[in-house]
Order: C-alpha cells, then sequence, then structure tokens
C-alpha cells in the first residue's frame, strides 16, 4: 500500500483528493476490474478512497482499456457463466447485429453469441458477430 500511495503522490486518481495517512478508509482497486478478466500484478492496481472504490464498482475506464491494450488483456465476460435471460439478450444482440446479412448469417450469429464472450468496447462485440456471420458465406 506504501507503494502504490507514494506512486500516485498521495492523491485518490478516482477523485483527485488527497488519501489519508492510514489505510483506514482506503481500498485497493484493480483498474481492470477482475470480474472482466483483470489480473491481481502490481500494474493493474491503484489505492481509493473506500466511498471512491464503492462508486467505480466495476466500471471499464479509458485508464482500463489504455491498460488491457499495453498488457494483452482482453476484457471480456464468458455469458455461459449466467442465467438464460443474459444470455437471450446475447443471443437477441447478435440477430440484431446481423438483420441486414439474411437467415443464414443470422444463425451463423445465434451459434456464435450461444459461445460468446462478451468484450468491450462494443465495437469488437460487433466483430465477433460480423466474423461469425460472414465465416461460410468467405468459404
Amino acid at each position: 500500500m506504501t507503494e502504490l500511495v507514494e506512486l500516485q503522490h498521495w492523491r485518490c486518481p478516482w477523485c483527485g483528493d488527497y488519501l489519508p495517512d492510514s489505510p483506514r478508509g482506503t481500498a485497493i482497486d484493480h483498474i481492470i476490474p477482475r470480474v472482466y478478466g483483470g489480473p491481481h500484478r502490481r500494474w493493474n492496481l491503484q489505492l481509493l478512497h473506500q466511498e471512491c472504490n464503492s462508486a467505480k464498482g466495476k466500471k471499464i475506464t479509458t485508464e482500463a482499456l489504455e491498460l488491457a491494450d499495453a498488457h494483452g488483456v482482453t476484457i471480456g465476460m464468458d455469458i455461459g457463466q449466467y442465467r438464460a435471460g443474459v444470455r437471450r439478450r446475447a443471443a437477441i444482440y447478435a440477430v440484431r447485429a446481423t438483420r441486414q446479412l439474411g437467415g443464414e448469417a443470422r444463425d451463423r450469429a445465434l451459434a456464435a453469441a450461444r459461445n460468446l464472450t462478451v468484450f468491450f468496447p462494443e465495437s469488437r462485440v460487433h466483430a465477433v458477430i460480423r466474423a461469425a456471420a460472414e465465416e461460410t458465406s468467405v468459404r
């Protein structure tokens, strides 16, 4: 914690205010949230006020995206672990994203969505679905 606070010049990266002299009221935060595949490594940690950490939650920030690119981390969440309603929404999203490509493309997009890892930013989701939709039409 001492190393983190010194690297941050005793400032909370979330609100910009000074951090307290003692660890009470602070929390170690994963810049790329663990729920989205962020590793527990020094380069992915920062010290925030407890309230700031709660406010940040599992938000994907610009810093998280840049850090993920720099360290080759894919920010994603496997939808297979979620209940049927969430998986159904992913499938609906896949159909909407490929609506203009026709029935066969839609079927491939649905198949991809069943196994889809939801990536951030949204453009990556579109890329995965479009690649699946165009897969057999290229062959």
